[in-house]
């Protein structure tokens, strides 16, 4: 019993395999090669006709989709939206919840834990890695799109309560500069929970100090990110610089070829690696959908924040900060390989096994290899999605 995929191109971390077959049984790998097919009995095949078999993306910054978003506290919300992603790739997620009053967020928890006790009800869904909270200890000076009415600083009695919830926060993005968010740091790192520095008008040698007390990556670099500037006649770095000049700093990037042009793009794998940069979406509501251009969509389901759906992203009314993008990790792939000249196992691996190894997942998913779960996406010549394999099984 099991799949077999034929005539495959095997997107590998360093290789792509031509001409190759891969066969899923009991919802793993089992194996993979080229030449004769194995002489197993298998319950179902696939013709693969020459497209890449890539692992299924890691997407741990994605706040909706299809019409919901995750702070909509509704199960139907976190479904739509999930599936929705699942279409464009993306086997493995993190809801991310972005800055909200403490109700809202504790409401979403509560669904997305009452969620966890039933995934086999609600198949097909990505995997279920845990949540983001994007929020809300940030700077108002970097708050992007971010509702500043919902901004703080860190309140011990509110994190607490929120991690004492919900054990399945896994990453947690904070502005490192404000007062008392070292302490949440530590105690993130501590728990075995990914600090992030987001929204963040941190100086370099704030970032440095940040990294000894367990932030260990940056949320969409460049987006919500200080830089070098002035401090009087004297110039100062920034969150990037921090980033860049801490080698074992994790980076977050939106490849949607809108939030940071090719140049960026090229710059920051130049300096990171694929090894050190995770493909994230950062979608919100109108993502991963056919949302016309020129359409106006809200932040919220109350409808009080409304955003503009222009040139392929989401921008706020005023037009001076983009609102998260509109994207599917298969798009943020195609940019990179399309505009940034990225190789696309390396392009892969950025989507898939390094997001798999910032969450500890490395050694279960994020890349093609026996043991493994088979989480994989078939892309065309062109990298769209054809299909997607969820636990050995064909769901898109």
């Amino acid at each position: 019993m099991g799949l077999l995929i034929q005539n495959a191109r095997l997107v590998l971390p360093y290789e792509v395999l031509e001409g190759a077959w891969l066969l899923c049984e009991e919802g793993r790998i089992a194996a993979y090669g080229r030449g004769p097919l194995p002489q197993k009995t298998f319950s179902d095949s696939l013709d693969a006709h020459n497209g890449y078999l890539a692992p299924g993306f890691v997407d741990l910054h994605v706040h909706g989709g299809a019409g919901a978003d995750f702070r909509d506290g509704e199960e139907e919300a976190f479904v739509r939206a999930m599936r929705a992603h699942l279409a464009g790739g993306t086997t493995t997620m993190l809801a991310t919840l972005s800055s909200a009053s403490p109700k809202t967020t504790l409401q979403s928890l509560a669904v997305y834990g009452g969620m966890l006790q039933k995934q086999k009800a609600l198949w097909p869904l990505p995997r279920m890695a845990g949540v983001h909270l994007e929020g809300p200890y940030f700077s108002p000076a970097q708050k992007g799109a971010q509702d500043e009415a919902l901004i703080r600083l860190p309140d011990p009695a509110e994190y607490e309560a929120i991690l004492e919830q919900a054990p399945f926060v896994r990453r947690w993005s904070i502005a490192c500069e404000l007062p008392g968010a070292l302490r949440l740091g530590s105690l993130l790192h501590s728990r075995g929970i990914g600090a992030s520095i987001g929204h963040s008008n941190a100086t370099t040698a704030q970032v440095y100090r940040a990294f000894e007390h367990g932030f260990c990556s940056v949320t969409h670099l460049y987006s919500g990110c200080s830089v070098l500037h002035r401090n009087g006649p004297y110039r100062e770095g920034g969150v990037v610089e921090g980033a860049f000049l801490i080698d074992e700093m994790d980076v977050e990037v939106i490849a949607d070829g809108v939030h940071l042009p090719p140049d960026f793009l090229r710059l920051i794998y130049k300096i990171k690696g694929p090894d050190h940069i995770a493909l994230i979406t950062d979608s919100i509501r109108a993502g991963a959908s056919d949302t016309p251009e020129g359409s106006t969509v809200y932040d919220d389901k109350e409808g009080r924040r409304p955003i503009l759906i222009e040139g392929g992203v989401a921008i706020m009314p005023d037009r001076k900060n983009f609102a998260g993008s509109i994207a599917t990790t298969a798009r943020g792939v195609r940019t990179m390989v399309r505009q940034a000249g990225v190789e696309l196992p390396a392009a892969v691996r950025m989507a898939s096994l390094t997001p798999a190894r910032m969450l500890g997942m490395d050694a279960e998913i994020g890349s093609i290899a026996e043991g493994k779960w088979a989480d994989l996406v078939l892309l065309s010549p062109e990298l769209a999605v054809q299909a997607v394999i969820r636990d050995g099984k064909k769901v898109i």
